[in-house]
């Protein structure tokens, strides 16, 4: 892979990311999750195993190499191929960058991972033969990327993610319809998944799930937040901005406040799971400093959004 300079990607990350489609084999869909695919003869990309030759059989498919050392027959088998895209929304509203107060820089941390979580997702459905789309949203849909089913054009995928800026409100449920009508004439279902920190999301989460699983796609939500979000450092009196509006709160902040404000945090990302777990979408908690392979390789398929 060429060498590239990101706000959001080293050197290091590219050199791991080139690793993830040895393990990371797929993103699940309902035809991959809990359970095995059976492997069939067709014109899949992907093999999936041997089994013994039987007259009739299509000589195209007989393992030939394996015949010249062991003089047995065997036909290779592979995974039927997908015509599905993977379609990753990517938050990018205020709250995911906010601007630090008196100053014009961003607090970039969270918007970073969320977007070497796009390309690390982009790469293994590249890598699986999967087009993918790269879909920006804040108050209204950004211009989308899509790329073909070739994991060298993940430097696309990285140039693309480098050129967005973070900036104003969100409308989740308004997005996801609109992408869902523009999508519905031409396409078939696809693999959804939404990066977001979910903030000022409310009802707009339950309605856009609902619009998604009711056109047949297979959703995942991958809940992006900083440790600071989860636990704000700050003592004493402090001014609160709102990221997406610039509304200030003046807040003395105590020992107290900030466990009550610990608690209230948790029960707010453990209510975006329960919302997703029960409108049938794939959830993942996914704190910014958690390193990439931790997430991809782990978090990611414990929570069903890796087929193995």
């Amino acid at each position: 892979m060429a060498k590239r300079r990101y706000e959001f990607a080293d050197e290091a990350f590219l050199a791991r990311l080139e690793r993830l489609h040895l393990i990371a084999k797929r993103l699940a869909s309902r035809q991959t999750a809990g359970a095995r695919r059976s492997g069939g003869i067709g014109d899949g990309l992907e093999f999936a195993d041997h089994r013994a030759y039987s007259p009739g059989d299509d000589i195209r498919f007989i393992d030939w190499p394996y015949y010249a050392r062991m003089d047995k027959l065997l036909l290779r088998l592979f995974h039927p191929h997908s015509d599905r895209d993977v379609v990753i929304l990517l938050d990018t509203s205020g709250s995911m960058a906010p601007t630090l107060p008196g100053t014009s820089r961003r607090a970039g941390e969270k918007f970073n991972a969320a977007r070497r979580i796009v390309a690390a997702l982009a790469y293994v459905a590249m890598g699986a033969l999967d087009r993918v789309v790269c879909q920006p949203f804040g108050e209204t849909l950004g211009v989308a990327m899509h790329s073909g089913r070739n994991r060298r054009q993940v430097l696309a995928v990285l140039d693309f993610l480098a050129g967005l800026e973070p900036g104003g409100g969100t409308a989740l449920s308004a997005c996801v319809r609109r992408m869902v009508r523009a999508r519905s004439a031409r396409a078939a279902a696809a693999i959804v998944v939404i990066v977001s920190d979910l903030v000022d999301a409310g009802d707009a989460l339950d309605d856009a799930l609902g619009c998604l699983t009711a056109g047949g796609h297979d959703v995942a939500v991958l809940q992006v937040y900083g440790r600071a979000d989860a636990d704000p450092p700050a003592e004493g009196a402090i001014a609160v901005y709102d990221a997406e509006t610039q509304s200030r709160l003046d807040v003395h902040v105590t020992d107290a406040l900030r466990r009550s404000y610990r608690r209230r945090f948790e029960a707010f990302r453990a209510g975006c799971e329960r919302l997703c777990r029960a409108r049938g979408a794939s959830y993942a908690a996914a704190p910014s400093d958690l390193p990439m392979e931790r997430f991809v390789l782990h978090t990611l398929r414990r929570a069903g959004v890796l087929a193995g």
